[in-house]
């Protein structure tokens, strides 16, 4: 949701709607411009998943943010940002981590921070320490090196996904959303500390987190079953479906599931000629179009050609 442009107002009254804006969303107490005029500008959308949990997306002129904690006037928040555009440097408790397109750095909201940055673009995800579940003398340490991460990419990929989605979803879906935020948050934190406790909490949430990026990077092979996706993933299958099982996924299903999503999708495309049916199928991996048929029609109450000849109409 769009909740700010500076695009629609007088460039006279930019600077003060800005500031007001970025020390919001940033539990900031003084911003600065790099530079004056019609060059600052802010675009800010957020999403809010419940639980105190949101996603804000931020596309901002240079500017310097700095932080100066007061007593009881923050909740314990970490906020966990992606860089998309934009360099500069992220300093909190006498670490400075650099800020970069890709990069990951974390921000506890109890403790001062200086932000200096040029023209930059950041997806940040902001979670209630509690709820979170990491202590700050965990989550200090381990912010500088998140982007070191093996999840690092996928917390960037799950972001970008946010952004997208998020918007057209329910309260429910909402939320469900948000938890698997946290998860994956979780995960992304401990894969970068030596806590055995919550490297072993977390364990299962990394598996799961890794099969699902697997099995969706490679819904168009055929041959992906639970025996490809337990291999590719170097756990036994008795493993795999425990994990799954844990997390009340079922996984044999889920992947008919994430097949027929993609099917749906692009037969609601336009294009200048129907695309054929069975081409459909089989790029969604499924051998059979009598089947992939069948599954459409218990999934949506329509078959493949009446979803397409609907959409076609529209």
């Amino acid at each position: 949701m769009l909740v700010f442009d500076s695009a629609t107002l007088p460039t006279r009254e930019r600077y003060g709607a800005i500031h007001d804006a970025i020390t919001s969303a940033a539990s900031a107490t003084f911003m600065a411009p790099a530079r004056g005029g019609e060059s600052v500008h802010l675009r800010m959308q957020a999403w809010d998943l419940g639980g105190g949990v949101e996603v804000i997306d931020a596309r901002c002129s240079a500017h310097t943010l700095r932080r100066t904690v007061r007593a009881g006037d923050e909740q314990p928040t970490y906020l966990i940002t992606c860089g998309l555009k934009g360099r500069g440097a992220h300093h909190q408790l006498d670490r400075e981590m650099p800020v970069r397109p890709t990069g990951v750095w974390g921000t506890d909201l109890t403790h001062p921070y200086v932000h200096h940055v040029t023209d930059t673009w950041t997806t940040t995800a902001k979670v209630p320490r509690d709820l979170l579940g990491v202590p700050s003398r965990l989550a200090g340490p381990a912010f500088q090196h998140l982007s070191d991460s093996p999840l690092a990419p996928l917390f960037h990929r799950h972001m970008a996904e946010v952004r997208d989605v998020a918007g057209d979803l329910n309260p429910v879906a909402a939320a469900s959303l948000g938890t698997a935020t946290i998860a994956l948050t979780r995960a992304l934190i401990a894969s970068v500390t030596d806590d055995d406790r919550l490297n072993r909490e977390t364990t299962g949430d990394i598996l799961l987190l890794q099969v699902k990026e697997f099995v969706r990077a490679h819904l168009a092979d055929r041959a992906l079953d639970p025996r490809t996706v337990a291999a590719a993933n170097h756990v036994s299958l008795r493993h795999l479906y425990k994990t799954c099982a844990q997390a009340d996924l079922h996984l044999e299903q889920w992947i008919i599931a994430e097949r027929l999503a993609g099917a749906h999708e692009e037969l609601a495309r336009p294009s200048s000629a129907p695309v054929s049916i069975a081409a459909v199928a089989r790029r969604w991996g499924f051998s059979s179009t009598s089947h992939f048929a069948r599954r459409f029609r218990e999934a949506y109450e329509l078959s493949p050609s009446e979803w397409q000849a609907l959409n076609r109409r529209r």
